[in-house]
């Protein structure tokens, strides 16, 4: 009779191995590892051991127990075969089940045969042994040597025909993201200021060894967004989806990088561009008494454009000087960066500019041919303007390829900012700092005194007020480390203006001009 002491455990091992290899093998889980795959099967087989030393204890079970259990396994057996067989995605499982088989069969029978008739045991042995060893030749030797099908056609195999992708005929208009762009004041794009014929494909190549993206800045990506563009990858943008028109845009890892494209009408080639006239703003003129623009009278002809470079290591303005930047001004330009004015909107004269960080550096320029003592002068030229009106924030058409570091208002803490003329006093000021003469040029801060009182204590709802008494122009910046926190910024402060902040939150507010770092001061509220 059958042992049912080894039975039993031989059915769980031979069960679990069963599942084991199933799931391993079926492409039904892939986390198991090589080391698994074996386990399982290690444990299929120790389970058909013992399964198998239980029902063949004693001789070959008869009994309805033996039968039932017999036909369980190999239901089990089968219905899992079955399915690695068709949810497999391993190629060698027919292979696998094949040699079980070859070795499962042939053993069962010799088995049955050696129990209930054991002198045929030897000549069925001998049968399967020749069976199997003629299958090896006969497999071995059609695979190496397998009949031609000469008489019977190959099938015919349609190939799938796959939707054609249109190639793009359009024009490539390309522009390049310069290598070391994502270091402040290098250059960023070129070219910078691109014009692109309608029905052109934009194509921008990402030179630079770290990701950048390419994001029309007016709407913060509504109109494109490149997303990141990795070293070497390329984005593109189709004009036929936009209007006639310019786009600015930047990227929004490295914000100071900044171009703009112009789509021109009709796909007609771009207008030629206008001659450029160059000026230097020289190295070091920022000292006093320096060399500060090359040429410092120069003579424009008409309709040139005129391009500033800001050949010195600290940031510049070019502002014109009888109407306070009305008629033009570059906002900050900063270390390696340019600013660009189109003269074909000006008419011909002399234009006066001058810096207005370092009022000392003035210069000239003559719009025309004739020479430059019979030229109008400015004065006669442009509209009266206010000399104690702001210097207006926003840059004309012309801006240059990089922003100001001055962090936008809009940025800021949502307290009320106000921007006074000299001799008007702030409507709630109830403190005064002065913002010292003389404190653009280093020094002012070995004796605390860039700003007069560089440290003010105040109380919950007191407003300060800042008067640039200078005759450069200062910010005054939330903020430490010349890193500005989002408190509160004046922007650029003229000489003679003043900026209003109301403080509502007790604690300590330090700060600093973003043109002059070294000039520091402290708000205390208490």
């Amino acid at each position: 009779m059958s042992n049912w002491d080894l039975m039993m455990p031989g059915m769980g091992l031979t069960a679990i191995g069963i599942t084991g290899v199933t799931i391993a093998y079926s492409g039904i889980a892939h986390t198991f590892i090589d080391g698994m795959h074996a386990l399982t099967g290690l444990t299929l087989f120790i389970g058909l051991i013992f399964l198998s030393a239980g029902i063949l204890e004693g001789g070959v079970s008869t009994s309805n127990k033996a039968k039932a259990t017999t036909l369980v396994i190999l239901g089990i057996a089968f219905s899992f075969g079955l399915a690695a067989l068709n949810f497999n995605s391993v190629t060698t499982i027919p292979a696998f089940a094949g040699v079980l088989l070859i070795i499962a069969v042939p053993s069962i029978v010799i088995a049955y045969v050696t129990m209930k008739m054991p002198q045929y045991a030897k000549a069925v042995s001998l049968i399967f042994l020749l069976a199997v060893g003629a299958a090896i030749a006969a497999y071995v030797g059609f695979g190496v040597y397998g009949p031609s099908q000469y008489l019977v056609p190959p099938p015919v195999v349609e190939e799938e025909k796959k939707p054609e992708v249109p190639v793009s005929t359009a024009p490539v208009f390309k522009i390049s993201i310069l290598k070391d762009s994502s270091t402040q004041g290098n250059p960023d794009f070129d070219p910078d200021m691109a014009q692109v014929p309608m029905g052109d494909v934009i194509e921008w190549t990402n030179n630079d060894a770290v990701a950048h993206t390419v994001t029309s800045a007016a709407d913060a990506g509504a109109t494109f967004d490149s997303s990141l563009i990795n070293a070497g990858a390329t984005f593109t943008v189709d004009t036929t989806k936009l209007k006639v028109g310019t786009y600015d845009y930047m990227c929004i890892v490295h914000p100071w990088m900044t171009a703009t494209f112009e789509i021109t009408e009709g796909g007609a080639p771009a207008a030629p561009s206008a001659p450029t006239f160059a000026i230097s703003i020289l190295k070091d003129s920022s000292t006093q008494g320096n060399p500060d623009f090359d040429p410092d009278m120069a003579q424009v002809p008409t309709g040139n454009t005129i391009v500033w470079t800001n050949n010195d290591s600290v940031a510049h303005t070019v502002t014109s000087s009888a109407d306070s930047g009305a008629t033009f001004d570059s906002s900050l330009i900063d270390a390696g960066s340019t600013f660009k004015l189109d003269t074909s909107a000006l008419k011909p004269g002399t234009y006066d500019y001058m810096c207005i960080v370092h009022p000392w550096m003035t210069a000239s320029f003559v719009l025309g041919e004739t020479a430059p003592e019979t030229e109008t002068r400015l004065a006669e030229n442009a509209t009266a303007v206010d000399p104690n009106s702001v210097i207006p924030e926003q840059t004309p058409d012309d801006t240059p390829q990089t922003t100001t570091p001055v962090i936008p208002q809009e940025q800021s803490a949502p307290e009320t900012v106000e921007t006074q003329p000299t001799g008007e006093p702030a409507e709630t000021g109830d403190i005064m700092v002065s913002i010292a003469a003389g404190a653009s040029s280093p020094g002012c801060e070995k004796t605390s005194e860039c700003f007069n009182p560089d440290t003010v204590t105040a109380t919950e709802g007191n407003t300060v007020t800042w008067t640039n008494t200078d005759t450069a122009a200062h910010t005054v910046t939330s903020g430490k480390d010349v890193t500005f926190d989002g408190t509160f910024d004046s922007s650029l402060l003229a000489p003679s203006k003043t900026f209003s902040f109301k403080f509502e939150t007790a604690g300590e507010y330090p700060y600093y001009c973003a043109v002059h770092p070294w000039m520091t001061g402290k708000v205390i509220v208490e």
